[in-house]
């Protein structure tokens, strides 16, 4: 017990660690990020070989019990002798090294002023005069669509424009994420349900409350992340159980996407892209003019975040720590009120979806 109060204590010291690293990582010059993170490391080395030398010393405790198998009772003096064993338990503490945890600041410093985007394919959605709402490239590089105010269904494609199935769902739907390669989560904006959805086989899905309207949607590590209204980033497991929620100040949020250690969403109201982390601390904020009424949002290998203007039709891609930002689509390249966008990070291509019901699949370079 005393080793296991040990980890849930270093758990939580190793979280907050990782929040003041971020925040260097945003706010600090590189070499003042290079100098804390290894006073962070050296902290929390100690911590490790603490850990270590108290789990060297535990030890297993095995009971056992002989019995006197006399049947004279008249001779039997004891029925038994408990003995009591104790081992090294000779456990071990594997521990990834340090300097290949630590967040790579040159890795995070792509210029994006570098980044040129090429058009891949273009096509329109079958039947569909709504804004496409929400779009995922499935490990198979299958599309699948939402289209909010549209039918009940979601569009699958292939990512040369053929049409593959239409896939039922419970209501209008908003937007996507992809759980693993053969589930997909779905919210219905007005809807007060998400759906939990196979791919492969229809009949396998999973309806979960949020006890009120819940529109952007992003899965990292097992959770949900759910915009709702009036409640905020309703942070969920698979199964609906609520884990946490991020209070947000805005209604007028509607897209979030998230990493491995970042929440970002846009707000449609102000004009603006936040980043913070996964409990809500708010690392940046990006406004600018060029940016009106900010929709869907998407987020590179680098942590540079992709964001959709529906009213300034544009496609900008803004720097990790919020502070440049470059636009790499505008109208004259037939961006029509896009709403949403999905970076894929293994092809390294772009998906939008615009408001007539057209896609545009883009290649990054």
């Amino acid at each position: 017990m005393k080793v296991f109060n040990q980890l849930k204590q270093i758990e939580k010291d190793v979280e907050k660690l990782k929040e003041q690293t971020l925040q260097m990582k945003c706010f600090a010059f590189d070499l003042q990020v290079f100098l804390g993170t290894r006073q962070l490391n050296k902290t929390i080395s100690k911590k490790i070989e603490s850990l270590k030398e108290d789990i060297r010393n535990c030890t297993n405790n095995r009971m056992e019990i002989a019995v006197n198998r006399s049947s004279l009772v008249n001779e039997v003096k004891l029925f038994g002798e408990i003995k009591v064993m104790k081992t090294i338990a000779n456990l071990q503490l594997k521990d990834a090294k340090i300097d290949q945890a630590q967040i790579q600041v040159h890795e995070l410093s792509q210029n994006i002023h570098n980044v040129t985007l090429q058009l891949d394919q273009k096509f329109d959605i079958k039947g569909s005069v709504h804004p496409i709402s929400g779009c995922i490239i499935l490990p198979d590089d299958r599309i699948i669509f939402a289209y909010y105010r549209g039918c009940g269904k979601l569009m699958e494609y292939n990512n040369n424009g053929q049409h593959i199935r239409d896939i039922p769902v419970y209501h209008k739907p908003y937007s996507l994420t992809l759980v693993d390669a053969d589930c997909i989560a779905v919210t219905y904006g007005t809807s007060e349900y998400l759906e939990i959805i196979n791919t492969k086989n229809n009949n396998e899905r999973k309806k979960v409350n949020c006890y009120s309207s819940c529109y952007g949607i992003s899965y990292q590590e097992q959770k949900l992340y759910v915009v709702v209204f009036r409640q905020g980033i309703v942070v969920m497991d698979l199964n609906g159980k609520q884990l946490n929620t991020i209070g947000i100040a805005d209604s007028y949020v509607y897209n979030i996407t998230t990493t491995s250690d970042r929440i970002y969403y846009t707000d449609l109201n102000r004009n603006a892209v936040h980043c913070c982390s996964m409990t809500g601390q708010e690392f940046w904020v990006f406004k600018d003019h060029s940016i009106i009424e900010p929709r869907g949002l998407s987020v590179d290998m680098n942590q540079n975040v992709y964001v959709v203007g529906e009213t300034s039709n544009n496609l900008t891609v803004m720097q990790h720590d919020g502070k440049d930002s470059k636009v790499l689509l505008t109208d004259r390249d037939g961006l029509e009120a896009p709403y949403a966008v999905k970076y894929n990070k293994r092809k390294k291509i772009v998906c939008l979806g615009f408001k007539a019901g057209s896609i545009a699949l883009y290649q990054v370079s």
